[in-house]
This record gives structure tokens, C-alpha cells and sequence, in this order.
């Protein structure tokens, strides 16, 4: 079981260009000395890039929530986590990620209770990975902010769209998928002997917004 989760491909071939010019501290080219050729140039200073203040906003599917009204199961938030209009929104606690590839982790607190007939179960404090299988982990138990770490969600990054500058970046447009393991667990706790919950099962889509602030090394 992971405790940390993937870092996309495709989220660092789009956003690293969009975060370039305010993450990346560049170094000069040597000058050329006469009758010797020019060293090679310096490698450019590495930096992190820190995410604070934000939060992950996740706008249920309506396939979903029409799924999971039939089968009698209420959601909601949980923690530190609260609704609004566009959705259920999880506080960003801290996120780093490289500000060349974007690789790195964007932690959240809060998380979402199902309950159904007295039983409740908590999927809690979020870890989003950013790597060639980007997914979403969390805790999962009967109690907040307790159990084991487990993937959730898979993260489809094929409609992303990245709006960044000096002190914020947004995504958004993922869509969050359920995984196996997922399924498996909430079919355990409320599918009264069947599988209502499936791999791939749409829940919805994420929008991650928060103020950055980019650190040399």
C-alpha cells in the first residue's frame, strides 16, 4: 500500500511551462575566453515550489450522486472540510512539488463520511501525487482522521487546464475516478452483498487553487 501517490507525465509538460518564468532561476552563459573555448554553462539553480493557503475543491458527479442517493448512502463533509457552491472543499495544509517537473505532493486536511444505517465510514486527510500514475490517497476507517492509507482515486489529467502565475497556480479539470481498492472498501461497508461501486467509477472533478511561493535551493 502506497503512502505516497503518483506525479504526471502530462501535468509537467503543461504546467512547468506555465510556472518557467517565475520558478526556474536561470544562470547566465559563460562568456567565451579569447583563443579558449567557453566553459560549459553553470546548471541552472534547482527550487521548490511551496503551495499554502488553497484548498481542493471537488464537484460531485451527478451520476454519482444519483448512485449513491439510491442506495440510500448520505456524503458529506468532514473535519475541516466544507461546502459551498461548487462543491466540497479540502483545505490545503502544505504541497511542495519541484518547479522544473512538478513532481511532488499536495497534502490536504478534512475528508468526506459516508453513512448509511448507523455505519459511517471516513475518507480523510487527501495526498495528491504527482507522477506517471497520478492518483489521490487517504485514510480510511470508522473514525476521523483514522485507519490506513489507501489510493481512492485515479486522476484523469486529459481535459486539465493549468492557470498559474508568480503567486498562485489553479488546476483544473481533473476528473477523479474510483480504484479498485476504493470499490472494494465502500462495497464491503454498504453494498449489502453486491457491487454498486466499480473501478472507474466517475465522482467527480477536482479543482486544486492555491498561493505558491517559489524557494532556491
Amino acid at each position: 500500500m502506497r503512502s505516497t501517490l503518483g506525479r504526471p507525465r502530462l501535468l509537467v509538460a503543461v504546467a512547468a511551462a506555465a510556472l518557467t518564468a517565475a520558478a526556474l532561476m536561470l544562470v547566465p552563459g559563460a562568456m567565451a575566453t579569447k583563443g579558449k573555448p567557453a566553459p560549459p554553462a553553470a546548471p541552472a539553480a534547482q527550487a521548490d515550489v511551496l503551495l499554502y493557503k488553497g484548498a481542493t475543491t471537488v464537484a460531485l458527479d451527478p451520476g454519482a450522486a444519483a448512485a449513491l442517493t439510491s442506495l440510500d448512502i448520505s456524503v458529506a463533509p468532514s473535519g475541516n472540510a466544507y461546502a459551498g457552491s461548487k462543491g466540497i472543499s479540502f483545505p490545503i495544509s502544505f504541497g511542495v512539488v519541484d518547479a522544473t517537473t512538478l513532481a511532488g505532493q499536495i497534502r490536504h486536511s478534512g475528508g468526506l463520511k459516508f453513512t448509511k444505517d448507523g455505519t459511517t465510514v471516513y475518507l480523510s486527510r487527501y495526498f495528491i501525487d504527482i507522477d506517471d500514475a497520478p492518483s489521490l490517497s487517504g485514510l480510511v476507517g470508522t473514525a476521523k482522521n483514522g485507519g490506513d492509507r489507501a489510493d481512492l482515486f485515479s486522476l484523469d489529467l486529459a481535459n486539465l487546464k493549468v492557470d498559474a502565475g508568480k503567486r498562485y497556480i489553479k488546476l483544473s479539470g481533473v476528473t477523479l475516478k474510483l480504484t479498485a481498492g476504493a470499490a472494494a472498501a465502500l462495497n464491503g461497508a454498504f453494498g449489502d452483498g453486491g457491487t454498486p461501486f466499480a473501478e472507474g467509477l466517475v465522482i467527480g472533478s477536482a479543482t486544486v487553487a492555491a498561493h505558491t511561493y517559489t524557494k532556491g535551493v
